[in-house]
């Protein structure tokens, strides 16, 4: 998890995902879209955190401005402890539906998988202009962890 991703999405543009360690959790990165002149149109970055609550707090940027913020009401866990966790703990319904299918897909535990879920909730079921760049940091944390079907995570959101 510790190496960046590199994909291309189509109509020349190269999507580079660089996970963000240190003083931030799993599924934190920052996500550069990159035109085949190597110019970059779009930096979004996903950062996840403790808050002050003992909750994890998800922060969504657009080339550096703020544009999602969300308490997640999850009890803020290690990197190790969301690695160890099992994806059975889900209930699917409503968001936890969403949180089952991510897991399934990428085989991640229950924990990590919620957080995608609520950080990514809205925003990549029907990306809009205004929704899509919190949708693009999604695809950085897909990347993150193990860029395991992202076609199909893009899918758990329309359930």
């Amino acid at each position: 998890m510790e190496k960046s991703n590199v994909y291309t999405v189509g109509g020349g543009v190269t999507v580079v995902t660089i996970p963000i360690n240190g003083e931030y959790s799993l599924p934190s990165n920052i996500t550069l879209f990159i035109d085949e002149d190597n110019t970059v149109l779009q930096a979004n970055e996903m950062l996840v955190t403790k808050n002050e609550m003992g909750n994890f707090k998800v922060e969504t940027y657009l080339d550096g401005s703020l544009v999602k913020s969300v308490d997640t009401e999850l009890s803020y866990m290690s990197d190790e402890e969301l690695l160890a966790e099992e994806p059975s703990a889900i209930q699917p319904m409503g968001v936890k539906a969403t949180a089952a299918c991510i897991a399934a897909v990428l085989g991640v535990g229950s924990s990590v998988a919620y957080l995608i879920a609520v950080a990514c909730a809205g925003s990549c079921a029907a990306p809009t202009p205004v929704t899509a760049p919190i949708c693009a940091a999604c695809i950085g944390a897909y990347a993150v962890l193990g860029a395991g079907g992202m076609g199909a995570v893009v899918g758990c959101f329309k359930l």
